[in-house]
């Protein structure tokens, strides 16, 4: 691999989409402007992308990345750049710290500087910046995706149109939903290399109980669609968002294929993961 292509594969750029269709969501719930959406998914995505080489480098430092640990995926190899020698720790650092100064420097250029905006940048900088020192090795790691790809992403983005509300964070608890328990699905491939000797996190527990990777498939869904009905119920969030339950059968397969080809199903899954904000939105 050569030195570009490892610096592509260790930014994980597949989890960018998910970042532009959780701003489209906030962004339209808000009122939607173009401007501020763009400006909110730049920031969001520069800061996604320096969280993604702090994970390289702090999971290759702590240990849960080695050449016989996390397993390469159908969407990323990142895992094993450092350790197989393609990537070093100093690259990944001085990108870490670059793309959070893109993030920063946006925010502080274009974003409008009220206590609700500053606090949501605050958060999410604060979760990505600890994932792996805090949250992984404690085998908490759904929870800083649920606050950054979900949660902030989709509130971040509200924020820079309208102040925060409850609608807002409804709809942030969705996609935060959705974020933290597709890890549990990531996750699911390194149960036995990293997390058996180092970290008992869900994906963990649920192999243990003999349980089937499609499990967490259906409690995602099952928990992202009776969240969304109780918030439309409570007249949080419009009817109207409710279509997005149309992607239920896309769901459904997706979970067979976890079960039997695994590729093709996180791959099905991640889609329609991307497509649920957005069709929701539009």
């Amino acid at each position: 691999m050569s030195s570009i292509k490892a610096w592509i594969a260790a930014a994980r750029l597949f989890a960018v989409p998910w970042v532009f269709a959780n701003c489209f969501l906030g962004a339209s719930l808000a009122g939607f402007d173009l401007w501020s959406y763009l400006v909110a998914s730049s920031i969001v995505s520069a800061l996604l992308i320096s969280s993604h080489y702090a994970n390289a480098w702090r999971d290759f430092v702590l240990g849960f990345d080695r050449v016989d640990g996390s397993v390469e995926k159908p969407y990323t190899a990142a895992s094993q750049l450092i350790p197989r020698g393609m990537f070093s720790v100093k690259e990944a650092k001085y990108a870490t710290v670059g793309w959070y100064l893109v993030g920063l420097g946006l925010f502080m250029m274009f974003a409008p500087l009220r206590l609700d905006v500053v606090a949501v940048f605050a958060m999410g900088s604060f979760f990505a910046a600890t994932y792996s020192d805090i949250w992984k090795r404690h085998g908490l790691g759904e929870i800083p995706l649920f606050v950054c790809h979900g949660f902030g992403s989709v509130v971040f983005a509200y924020s820079i149109i309208k102040q925060v509300d409850i609608q807002a964070m409804a709809a942030g608890v969705l996609m935060g939903l959705f974020a933290g328990l597709v890890y549990s699905i990531d996750q699911w491939q390194d149960v036995e290399t990293d997390f058996t000797k180092r970290v008992k996190d869900l994906a963990y527990i649920i192999a243990k109980a003999n349980l089937k990777v499609s499990f967490i498939a259906h409690f995602a869904i099952t928990m992202v669609i009776t969240f969304h009905m109780f918030f439309v119920i409570m007249n949080i969030l419009p009817l109207e968002t409710l279509k997005a339950i149309l992607l239920l059968p896309m769901f459904y397969i997706a979970a067979v294929f976890l079960d039997y080809q695994f590729d093709k199903g996180i791959l099905m899954f991640l889609i329609a993961m991307w497509m649920y904000p957005v069709v929701m939105a539009v």
